[in-house]
């Protein structure tokens, strides 16, 4: 009974305890440790934290209203027994918990004589409920904690993924945004990035490299960021063929001290290896409009001396080379974050501020070099080759032209505590940013490189998160999301005929989405614990484009709308303490609306005169449904080790910029676009220890081995020989090709000795292969691509690693540490082969990177942090780069923390 008030304690709870079963809470992702229970609690009351905690514990609670009435407590969340927990509620209280039976407990002030002595506890932390997940999941998940997110923050957003194993971030030097590539699943939602519940994606045109899936958020304002690889059954997990990332936002118990009402946390970092950005139309890089040049002309200004022709003085600017010392900050970010707790609840409101000049290449590794030949004797003068080697035509060293970057952030968002066990959660997050890009095609083949004008976004997301968990009911656990995000885009990526910045257009696209889902979870003890999870899902997605129509050659000019619906359920079963099934199944129905009239050429099929020369309007219309099961098997066959088999099918319906017409690529009317059936497959094995060798180090280590089979893959490929050109540019068609297969193993490793830690992970793939039959298609299968298909710069290394050190002094007050990565090369495409038709792959080299950090903690409220990225100086391109540009060399940033 709970908050039972003036009745004779000691009998009540004795008949309650007698006729209880108090059974372990088991969360649906993790095989606990038997006394283990995952808390999740949010800050408020004592009363309503204690009812909350005695449900998600299972145990019997009674107390006098009186004895908590004024008393706040912290959020708390991670992995704990139920004592453990109970104790640390109490522990800023003058109150204590009296045992009067098995899983029940009485709370008397600590006054009372019936106080009970407890062997000392060892509380868990958030770091170690985050390797729990990693070590204890019947599936592969990550997570980033916003400890990780400081120690390595690196130059761009991206950088905070290093690290993860089988997880890269594609084209990560452009626009500030998030492309993430799982196990070489990427783009069009198949790899979601949830915000608070909200879904965050754009996809942005880059030209015939293909096009780039952003989402935004400032890593300041990130609490802490979980990563699913595979299908999940939750209702975010809709479409999401290749794995979730799921960002939570700060709360109030990241920056309020336990014990504490309110709390302010200031951040401010210096940023070097960056100079401000040049003046647009600044070119740089080599240039080699020729192969081949000409010197000592016996016939000077003739036609048969060509001033373009003769060989220049150099074939790169003076400019871009003025690399600045390693510890000129002329780069900045700073961020500031207060937090209050009230009675009915909490506010937190966040602000960030990040300005980036233009960074500098590396000087060591593959960069440009030109090769002259002897001078040749020719008729009227002398001819000389100059040939360049190398991945990218940007110098060593060199300022690389448009990496500058400029956002603004705001975060506002509040938990209120409602009457019954009900919360609500409210947030808005508002992301603006300046950066500069350029169409990849133009970095790699057109014309010379040059900072080009800045494109703008404005990111604005609104969330409304309600709960209700009853204390009494165990067949109540309802959640329920409203979200909306506005995302309004000002691109001024040149166009392949732009020659000068007059000639420049712009676009602006408003992309929108309103989402929905209400999901609920019941437990029941037919045999062991039964928890049976189901729900509904709903988006609404619009693009638009303010583009004139008189431009609307540029980039597409895209409109249309998609409404997707899907609904899921998902049963838990654990029979014994040491064996897990689940078993789970989804439905998902989509339609969509192309605004614009696909072209058709006067003898199509589809073609009902206009009377004049053309055809009256035809709209693209497309849509589908299907289920997808997903079912699993966890076995903790030993002391801190559990064995897994998990197979999992995910559809993902075609995405709203593959059902509408634009420049580059557009549906037909006679190919179908239907969805992707991704079909994954995972067996693992787990050891998660937290007091190895009796002196409470934690060690955890995983291996799995992945295969993942997508059936109907859609992506864009060349125009079949038989299939209409309906113009003079139509060379591509979006369609379902044969199948695309990912397998590999992947292994994770930490340990952490408090006053040391080692940590390694890695990913292997065994095969990669796409297969498609089409004309001019020389092989069926490749492990590089197809021609012109956007998969071609999705594909993965063979391997990627990364090892991490880290060692802890004077007491715990200075940290530091290293970091390697170490990444495979990009798979090669076979020699003399030319079927990559526009969209060649970016074939990057194999890099070794190394970072130190390093942090001074003079006190609980201020600390020092320097971290060296890329100290060896490397010059390599990042893994899954759309175009040529390197990343950036050795970079010092400094940063100042305070907390109060």
């Amino acid at each position: 009974m709970h908050n039972r008030t003036n009745l004779p304690f000691v009998p009540t709870v004795l008949a309650v305890a007698l006729n209880c079963i108090c059974l372990p809470a088991y969360a649906s992702d993790a095989v606990m440790a038997p006394n283990a229970i995952e808390f999740q609690l949010p800050a408020g009351k004592l009363g309503d934290v204690l009812n909350m905690y005695s449900r998600q514990a299972r145990v019997t609670l009674s107390f006098e209203e009186h004895l908590v009435e004024g008393v706040t407590v912290p959020a708390i969340s991670g992995v704990f027994d139920s004592q453990t927990m109970l104790l640390t509620l109490l522990s800023n209280t003058n109150l204590q918990a009296i045992p009067v039976g098995a899983g029940a407990w009485i709370i008397q002030a600590s006054s009372s004589k019936d106080v009970m002595t407890l062997d000392t506890i060892q509380v868990q932390t958030h770091s170690d409920s985050a390797k729990a997940k990693t070590y204890q999941s019947s599936s592969s998940v990550n997570v980033v904690t916003r400890e990780n997110i400081e120690r390595f923050r690196g130059t761009s957003i991206g950088d905070i993924f290093q690290g993860v194993a089988g997880v890269l971030v594609s084209e990560n030097r452009n626009s500030g945004g998030l492309d993430i590539n799982i196990r070489g699943m990427q783009g069009q939602g198949r790899v979601p990035v949830v915000v608070d519940g909200s879904r965050q994606e754009t996809t942005v045109y880059r030209g015939y490299a293909g096009v780039s899936s952003r989402s935004y958020i400032d890593p300041d304002l990130i609490g802490s960021m979980q990563i699913n690889k595979g299908p999940t059954m939750s209702a975010a997990g809709t479409g999401a063929t290749g794995g979730l990332v799921t960002v939570k936002t700060l709360r109030a118990d990241d920056i309020v001290k336990e014990g504490e009402l309110s709390g302010f946390r200031a951040r401010v970092s210096g940023i070097g290896n960056s100079s401000v950005q040049p003046q647009p139309g600044t070119y740089a890089g080599y240039y080699l409009p020729h192969k081949v040049y000409i010197t000592d002309c016996r016939f000077e200004n003739s036609v048969n001396c060509p001033e373009n022709r003769k060989l220049p003085e150099r074939f790169a600017p003076v400019e871009g080379m003025d690399r600045p010392g390693l510890f000129d900050f002329s780069s900045y970010a700073g961020s500031f974050a207060g937090a209050q707790r009230f009675d009915w609840g909490d506010l937190v409101i966040a602000y960030a501020k990040r300005k980036q000049g233009n960074y500098y290449a590396g000087t060591n590794g593959p960069a440009p070099t030109l090769t002259y030949s002897e001078p040749k004797q020719a008729a009227w003068y002398k001819e000389t080759t100059v040939e360049r080697d190398g991945v990218s035509r940007f110098r060593a060293g060199e300022r690389i032209p448009n990496t500058n970057f400029e956002s603004t952030s705001w975060l506002v968002s509040s938990t209120v505590l409602m009457p019954a066990d009900q919360s609500l959660e409210l947030s808005y997050i508002r992301y603006n940013s300046e950066y500069g890009e350029m169409m990849p095609s133009q970095v790699k083949s057109f014309g010379q490189s040059r900072q080009w004008l800045n494109s703008e976004v404005l990111n604005q997301t609104f969330t409304l998160a309600y709960g209700w968990q009853p204390v009494d009911l165990d067949n109540i656990d309802l959640a329920a999301n409203l979200w909306h995000t506005n995302s309004v885009t000002d691109l001024n990526t040149p166009g392949v005929g732009s020659v000068d910045l007059e000639s420049n257009t712009a676009r602006t696209d408003d992309y929108q989405r309103l989402g929905a889902d209400v999901s609920n979870t019941m437990l029941f003890y037919p045999m062991g614990e039964l928890k049976w999870q189901y729900g509904i899902a709903a988006q609404w997605e619009e693009v638009d484009t303010n583009t004139p129509a008189s431009e609307g050659f540029y980039a597409g000019s895209r409109s249309g709308n998609k409404d997707e619906y899907s609904a899921f359920s998902n049963l838990t079963w654990r029979p014994w303490q040491d064996w897990i099934f689940e078993a789970g199944l989804r439905y998902v129905r989509f339609s969509s609306k192309d605004n614009n009239p696909l072209p058709l050429a006067k003898g199509n099929a589809a073609c009902i005169s206009d009377g004049a020369d053309g055809c009256l309007p035809v709209y693209y219309r497309n849509k589908d449904s299907g289920g997808a099961p997903m079912v699993s098997a966890t076995w903790a066959f030993a002391k801190n080790t559990q064995v897994y088999l998990r197979y999992a099918e995910a559809l993902r319906m075609p995405s709203l910029f593959e059902n509408t017409s634009g420049f580059s690529v557009s549906p037909a009317l006679d190919i179908p676009l239907k969805a992707e059936r991704a079909l994954n497959r995972e067996i693992g094995i787990n050891y998660f220890n937290e007091n190895t060798f009796d002196a409470g180090h934690v060690f955890g280590a995983k291996l799995a081995l992945f295969s993942n089979h997508v059936d109907d893959y859609l992506t864009r490929t060349q125009r079949n020989a038989f299939e209409e050109k309906r113009s003079a540019l139509d060379e591509f068609r979006l369609r379902n090709i044969d199948s695309v297969d990912l397998n590999g193993v992947e292994i994770n490793l930490s340990y952490d000795a408090t006053d040391w830690i080692f940590e390694f992970s890695g990913t292997h793939y065994g095969k990669i292969e796409v297969c498609n039959k089409g004309s001019f298609v020389r092989y069926h299968c490749t492990d590089w691509g197809i021609p012109n298909s956007y998969f071609n710069n999705m594909v993965p290394p063979k391997w990627h690693a990364s090892a991490h050190v880290g060692y802890k002094l004077l007491e715990q007050k200075l940290e530091l540490g290293l970091r390697g990565t170490l990444m495979g090369k990009r798979n090669p495409i076979p020699k003399y082969n030319d079927d990559f038709g526009f969209l060649e792959p970016v074939e990057w080299h194999s890099y070794r990177v190394i970072d130190f950090y390093t942090r001074y903690k003079f006190n609980d409220m201020m600390s020092v942090d320097l971290t060296l990225d890329n100290i060896t100086d490397r010059y390599y391109l990042d893994a899954l780069s759309l175009g040529l540009v390197p990343a950036p060399g050795r970079t010092a940033k400094l940063s100042l923390t305070l907390a109060f």
